[in-house]
């Protein structure tokens, strides 16, 4: 009977240490300040969304940079440098480019239509002269024309016209000789003149052609009263002075046209010598080949030659100085990425962690990457954590706590909460980016806390049993 009444004793002393055998950890919402129960902390708790997740990731975190030992093409850099510190005076000079001498195939011709000659007619900028002879009665003429014979030179103005004293411009622009010479006797008859006189030109520089290339001496060639043909006008600079005609041609640009002649027709064929030169044209003599030009390049190749047998020594030399000190540098990049992960294996690197405990197979600290920045799904998945210990994480209870970076905001947490127990939420997992000190949380299942609290009771018990039993 003693013994059947101090079992419910022991119970209820078991049951009310309860509270003080197991405690569960959780995550509290508006945790007052300063309280003993709870924590120093201002804690927020905000679910993680897609919307929230992207808040989170405005806040700034750089990534700790790997040296430069380890950046991306750091060898190439490295050969790099090795090869812009090389004086230049080491390095081989290109190679010039020279083009050879070759005889061109058959020129085809071109040949201007061929017209019958025109009169010439006078233009700005010629001289022409008026002959007068006296006349019946000199006291009728002016002072200008006033000897036996007298010869007077007039310029012709930009408006085609010459300036005669007591009878004033007489239009005679565009016109040929004889119609300038009607044009001046009408004028003279108008200023009750009636002289006898001739009209010559005597400078003609209102039209020209040009000659120039291969020939002797190029020059601009005036077209005067005397038709002009292209043979004369070649002929006038000096003619031909190419090697062979047989690769030469004759160019004629006339307008927006361009003709051409072979050099050994235009000395052969008569109808070459029938097309008549235009004010305006122009004349090129090209030769597509010269034995000269041909000479140099030979020569040129053989001391491009010469120049290549002396700096073939030079060029191999230079590449063994370059590769042994290439070498030398991808061997010093070598021992400073193996020394960098000594130091990184003996934590003497400077690190960024997050911890992640709570109902993980592994709980402890993870090294966040360098140079990019990992997830919350990346974290938890972590090769050392091992995922979730799926028999007791309540999944739907699953944080992560952040301090403030704010220095004016210390004491201020957030949690953000994912709600994992739909499992399309581990969306958002994804997305948050996990910052330096973050800790990541995962919650038991409320009856792995009872399973535990039992776990801790039932010893308790019966060993209590058992010393009132022998008592």
């Amino acid at each position: 009977m003693a013994m059947r009444g101090m079992i419910p004793v022991v119970l209820a002393l078991s049951m009310a240490g309860c509270g003080v055998v197991y405690t569960s950890p959780q995550v509290r919402d508006g945790s007052p300040l300063g309280d003993a129960k709870g924590t120093d902390y201002d804690v927020e708790v905000i679910v993680l969304t897609e919307e929230t997740a992207r808040a989170a990731n405005l806040q700034p975190y750089i990534p700790a940079r790997l040296p430069l030992a380890l950046q991306p093409g750091a060898a190439e850099r490295t050969r790099n440098a090795v090869r812009s510190s090389v004086p230049d005076t080491l390095i081989p000079p290109p190679e010039p480019q020279f083009l050879p001498e070759r005889r061109p195939d058959f020129i085809p011709d071109r040949f201007p239509p061929l017209a019958a000659p025109e009169p010439y007619r006078i233009g700005p900028a010629d001289v022409v002269l008026l002959s007068v002879n006296a006349p019946a009665t000199l006291n009728d003429l002016p002072a200008l024309i006033n000897a036996q014979s007298k010869r007077q030179g007039y310029v012709v103005q930009d408006d085609g016209s010459i300036a005669i004293p007591d009878v004033g411009r007489v239009q005679i622009g565009g016109l040929t000789t004889p119609d300038a010479e009607a044009a001046i006797f009408r004028a003279l008859v108008a200023a009750g003149i009636d002289p006898s006189f001739s009209l010559e030109v005597a400078e003609f520089n209102s039209q020209r052609i040009s000659v120039g290339g291969d020939v002797g001496s190029p020059q601009l060639v005036p077209i005067t009263l005397t038709p002009l043909y292209l043979h004369e006008a070649i002929q006038a600079a000096g003619g031909l002075r190419v090697s062979d005609p047989s690769v030469a041609k004759v160019q004629l640009f006339r307008g927006n046209e361009v003709y051409q002649i072979g050099g050994e027709r235009f000395l052969s064929d008569p109808t070459a010598r029938q097309v008549v030169m235009r004010d305006g044209d122009s004349i090129q003599v090209v030769s597509e080949f010269s034995e000269a030009a041909a000479q140099l390049f030979f020569d040129q190749q053989l001391a491009l030659r010469q120049s290549q047998i002396q700096q073939t020594q030079s060029a191999l030399t230079l590449t063994n100085v370059l590769s042994q000190v290439q070498d030398n540098e991808l061997q010093r990049l070598a021992e400073e990425r193996a020394i960098f992960e000594r130091r990184l294996e003996l934590g003497a690197v400077e690190q960024n962690f997050a911890y992640v405990t709570g109902e993980v197979r592994r709980a402890q600290r993870v090294p966040l990457p360098f140079e990019r920045r990992a997830s919350l799904a990346e974290v938890m998945f972590h090769k050392d954590i091992q995922g979730l210990a799926i028999e007791t994480a309540d999944f739907s209870e699953i944080y992560v706590i952040r301090a403030a970076s704010d220095p004016r905001l210390m004491g201020k947490l957030t949690a953000y909460h994912l709600n994992a127990e739909n499992a399309v939420n581990f969306a958002s997992a994804t997305r948050l980016e996990i910052h330096p000190n973050d800790v990541v949380f995962v919650a038991e299942q409320p009856i792995t806390s009872w399973n535990r609290v039992i776990s801790q009771i039932l010893p308790q018990i019966f060993l209590q049993a058992a010393n009132v039993a022998s008592n």
